[in-house]
């Protein structure tokens, strides 16, 4: 080794060691897809088979993260809270049933929008040790059954800490926090979010189970009074699918007793690992779709999530969506789930959408759960008759499964004569409001080859569904399922051997993937430190650094925390300059974009 390193104290969250650096310095750039690009014909049938992700068996399992108050400590005691009245869910149930009579259009409404304000006078400060002061506050709409919050201008300092979740369902009902009797809760959900993370301006958060939400703010000492964001509005989730009240009220848009449950049939589990509920915020509604994710032509794993353009359409819908995994029974006609613990990801990028045959492709931006699995697809023509399979969320219930046959389409064209859909007729369970999106697919071989649009079938109506044409949707996508996600311009870096050269500056935009991850080269000049700094969304995909000395060597440090950076430092204290290699990897998800930030003092 050509210097020699020493360990330096730098976050409690990390090891350190010592190595050497040099770098080169490239903006990364996300491949941006073409403005409605003009249909193709399609002159083989292009396809992909469907592909889950091997088992990690060396994953890390790490702590649950606790809120700041948790960690320092600090006992709030009775939290000051802003309320809303609650609404007349009657009301909004009788008016859903009059929108369903009114359209055969599938998508779901489950929440409304309600204006709130929040500032600093709102919520309790308490001070800290060292300057620092934390300020906590809850938002309560009474009688939701869920609550997401808007956060508008998010704009963190440097060393501020924000932590939104539900109280405990243990705390008195007034939210007093007994002490000396940690709440901490590792199921409980919570979003936490750090100056050096990219999500910041104007965001949605996940829902929250229940009528109230508590945010911290953790403010650095020297910081502004004043809070670094503002909470203009909230979505009031009212409708519970699985709740007996809600069946009796709207009738037939609801799931009813029709419906087959896909646990039920084991050999179409792996495909039905695919499909996912949607919820996302459509004008001032919370709305909810059904979808899959997409395998691409190269297997690379790439979160590509393919539902219906009636249900969303824009970047601000994408950006909102919060997607629902194993949303299902533990086993056949078993209880009931709570969508509630169902594994979620929130966020996702627009890449395409058309009403030419109804469809529109996100990117995941939230991490996965481990289990999903990626669909196959065919861009060839169909034959009437070919037996299919569907996997929806009928009315925003728990998965179902139903059965059907490719069926002659003229009735569909008839209907929405500027889109081009396909007719599935059913033999053993339809669709209802919330299975928008759902793809159908082929019995045979599992590919896709549409997603639900419209229809009249529902319980005691077990007729047809009009499907958006996905050889007719391949041209305008092909571009991403053939080349698989894209990449940043610092690969191949994806080996020690083929490490990228760097030196002291930010490389933005970096991407790691499960399949791929990243490797840089550094030479550290004698009696010089080197830091290394990656800034990313854990929510996104938890990503860790390890160093090394030299290839094929074990990792003389390593970062592997739980928040939105993970930071190495070493000391050369040799005669020499030495070099040091940095891996950027996945802990969890399969994709993820970081900023990589290096340092040499």
């Amino acid at each position: 080794m050509n210097g020699v390193f020493t360990r330096q104290h730098f976050t409690g969250r990390i090891l350190l060691a010592a190595l050497g650096i040099g770098a080169v310095l490239t903006s990364g750039v996300w491949a941006q897809p073409a403005a409605r690009p003009v249909v193709e014909e399609v002159s083989a049938p292009a396809e992909a088979f469907g592909a889950s992700l091997p088992a990690r068996p060396d994953k890390a399992l790490k702590p649950a993260i606790p809120t700041p108050s948790e960690r320092l400590g600090v006992a709030l005691g009775a939290v000051p809270s802003v309320r809303l009245a609650p609404l007349d869910r009657d009301s909004l149930l009788e008016q859903d049933a009059v929108r369903g009579r009114m359209g055969a259009v599938k998508a779901l409404r489950y929440g409304v929008g309600r204006d709130v304000a929040v500032t600093n006078v709102d919520g309790q400060w308490y001070d800290l040790a060292g300057g620092a002061r934390l300020w906590a506050a809850e938002i309560v709409s009474t009688d939701a059954l869920g609550v997401r919050l808007h956060f508008k201008d998010l704009r963190l300092p440097r060393g501020a800490e924000l932590a939104v979740y539900s109280p405990s369902a243990s705390d008195p009902e007034n939210g007093l926090i007994k002490t000396g009797s940690p709440r901490f809760d590792p199921e409980r959900y919570m979003e936490r979010y750090e100056a050096s993370s990219p999500r910041q301006g104007d965001i949605w958060t996940g829902t929250f189970v229940g009528d109230r939400v508590r945010i911290e703010y953790l403010a650095p000492a020297g910081s502004s009074e004043e809070l670094p964001f503002n909470v203009n509005n909230l979505q009031h989730l009212y409708l519970d699918p699985v709740d007996k009240v809600a069946r009796s009220l709207v009738g037939d848009k609801v799931a009813g007793p029709c419906h087959n449950d896909v646990s039920c049939f084991p050999e179409w589990a792996n495909l039905a690992a695919a499909v996912s509920g949607i919820g996302f915020i459509g004008g001032s509604d919370s709305l909810f779709c059904t979808g899959q994710l997409l395998n691409a032509q190269k297997t690379d794993f790439t979160p590509y999530w393919l539902t219906a353009n009636h249900c969303l359409e824009t970047a601000g819908e994408a950006n909102s969506a919060e997607f629902y995994w194993f949303y299902q029974s533990a086993s056949c006609n078993g209880a009931p789930p709570s969508v509630a613990n169902s594994p979620r990801s929130l966020g996702a990028s627009l890449l395409a959408t058309s009403t030419a045959s109804d469809f529109t492709l996100l990117m995941v931006n939230g991490a996965l759960p481990d289990g999903v699995f990626w669909s196959g697809w065919t861009a060839g023509n169909i034959p009437d008759g070919a037996p299919i399979v569907a996997i929806h969320h009928p009315a925003g219930d728990y998965k179902r499964i139903s059965f059907g046959q490719k069926g002659e389409s003229s009735a569909c064209l008839a209907s929405r004569p500027s889109t081009n859909t396909t007719r599935i007729n059913w033999t053993d369970g339809p669709t209802e409001p919330g299975s928008s999106g759902s793809g159908v697919f082929l019995q045979s071989t599992g590919q896709l080859f549409g997603q639900l649009f419209f229809g009249p079938s529902a319980c005691g109506n077990e007729s047809f569904d009009c499907y958006g044409t996905f050889s007719v949707t391949y041209p305008r996508i092909k571009n991403f399922l053939q080349k698989g996600g894209s990449d940043d311009n610092s690969e191949q870096n994806d080996t020690c051997a083929r490490a990228k050269n760097t030196r002291a500056g930010t490389l933005n935009g970096r991407v790691v993937k499960v399949v791929d991850s990243d490797w840089y080269k550094i030479t550290v000049p004698k009696g010089k430190t080197l830091t290394v700094r990656a800034q990313f969304s854990n929510n996104n995909g938890d990503i860790d650094l390890a160093g090394y000395a030299a290839c094929n060597k074990d990792a003389v440090a390593t970062s592997t925390g739980t928040g939105d950076e993970e930071v190495l430092q070493v000391q050369n204290v040799g005669n020499k300059n030495a070099i040091f290699f940095v891996n950027a990897y996945l802990d969890s998800d399969t994709r993820n974009e970081y900023n990589l930030i290096v340092s040499i003092n």
